[in-house]
């Protein structure tokens, strides 16, 4: 059930088959609730972090009504319905939360490898998956206002074929950017909650995984995470740390300026940051979201497509409400103060888990960075990152970064109980 589980709330943040159907989102609460009756789960109450976001929420939403005079009921259910179904995950999963994700991105990460392979060296077999599975695994619902702009014909469910022709690994996500994006998450987490080493199993699929994504966005954040790692290391050694420091600089120039989908990538989404079709780069929609912000720094303009474009919604060109830059949807959506409070639930979310702070404001870090390239944070896995910190678990006398961890000694183990910071 816990595998279950974290299929359904990746699968309604990421997965094309799930995650632009509110009736797929509602097919898969009703299973997470069959699951929370017939499982175990640790004791879990709501604590004021949790309460307190749901004020919050509500009262935006009621000034959102008043001041655009529309209230989109279907729009407003699809949010609470999103955060039941990260609370009811989390409920469920309890403290593996982390481990069941960090094991999920694994086991993925390996069969898309097992997919990527075989259809970049054997060129027509991508072509037949995509003829002859494709188009028996596509979602039977899909939101009407958006037309063939969100369809998945090349989705396997298990594996995205999208990008393939391009050599670019999707995974299970909607495209390759997201995939990385979950392995770079996931290798943080083995790092630093899990205590894995960075040459361990799961950290060399993740890293060779987000290698095949082609990614400048995550091959950024790649870095991030390996110099985060090493921080320790640097400041020890400090001459030793400047020398390989300049290595990594020359040749990070160097594939700058002899791979394509980092130099050009970049130099494109900066030449678009001006057109008004905001999907094709995320400065485009980032300078949007900041417009739409600097309209209403406040109350935001909601998640309503209606709220955010008017009554006249429907003549815009698609291209033009699409946004792909999730800090600035954050901000656009609610204002300046919710995102301030999100941004924060998460990095409270992040010390309980890491026990650090340090630490916690690195993960944070890391999560705006990838979010600067996808809309993330309303989608279900990242509301429950947010309210993972407005559940008490109050079965466990210590809390989840304190947990009891071996510490190996040659031929001996020793148990030790790590210290809340």
């Amino acid at each position: 059930m816990n595998w279950v589980t974290m299929f359904l709330l990746i699968g309604n943040t990421a997965n094309p088959f799930f995650y632009e159907s509110i009736e797929m989102l509602a097919m898969s609460f009703i299973v997470l609730v069959g699951c929370w009756f017939l499982k175990g789960e640790d004791d879990t109450r709501f604590n004021g972090y949790f309460w307190t976001y749901i004020m919050v929420l509500t009262v935006l939403q009621t000034s959102q009504t008043l001041t655009y005079h529309v209230f989109p009921l279907k729009t407003f259910l699809g949010e609470y319905l999103r955060i039941a179904f990260a609370v009811l995950s989390i409920r469920i999963l309890g403290r593996k939360f982390f481990d069941q994700f960090v094991r999920f991105v694994y086991v993925f990460a390996v069969i898309s490898l097992f997919f990527y392979f075989p259809c970049v060296l054997i060129k027509p077999l991508a072509h037949f998956l995509i003829d002859h599975v494709a188009k028996y695994t596509q979602c039977p619902f899909h939101r009407a206002d958006t037309g063939a702009f969100y369809e998945a014909p090349y989705n396997l469910i298990i594996f995205n074929l999208g990008q393939i022709t391009f050599n670019r690994n999707s995974g299970f996500y909607w495209e390759p950017g997201t995939h990385g994006g979950f392995c770079c998450l996931a290798l943080f987490i083995n790092l630093f909650y899990r205590k894995k080493k960075l040459m361990s199993r799961f950290s060399i699929i993740y890293i060779i995984t987000i290698l095949t994504t082609l990614s400048t966005t995550t091959y950024i954040a790649l870095f991030f995470v390996i110099v985060a790692y090493l921080k320790n290391f640097i400041a020890r050694r400090p001459l030793i740390s400047l020398f390989l420091l300049l290595v990594v600089v020359a040749g990070g120039y160097f594939a700058f300026t002899r791979l394509d989908f980092l130099n050009k990538k970049i130099d494109e989404q900066i030449e678009k940051r001006g057109s008004r079709k905001t999907g094709e780069s995320r400065f485009s929609s980032l300078n949007a979201d900041l417009e739409s912000t600097r309209d209403h720094p406040f109350v935001g303009t909601g998640r309503n497509v209606e709220m955010h474009f008017g009554k006249e919604f429907y003549n815009a060109d698609l291209r033009e409400r699409h946004r792909n830059n999730g800090i600035g949807v954050l901000l656009a959506t609610y204002g300046v103060f919710f995102f301030i409070l999100f941004l924060f639930y998460n990095w409270k979310s992040f010390y309980l888990l890491l026990g650090s702070r340090t630490n916690a404001w690195l993960m944070l870090i890391l999560l705006i960075m990838l979010a600067f390239s996808e809309d993330y944070f309303f989608k279900a896995f990242f509301i429950a990152l947010a309210l993972y910190c407005g559940i008490t678990f109050a079965s466990g006398k210590t809390p989840v970064a304190s947990r009891s961890r071996k510490l190996q000694l040659g031929k001996n183990t020793m148990a030790y109980d790590q210290p809340s910071t």
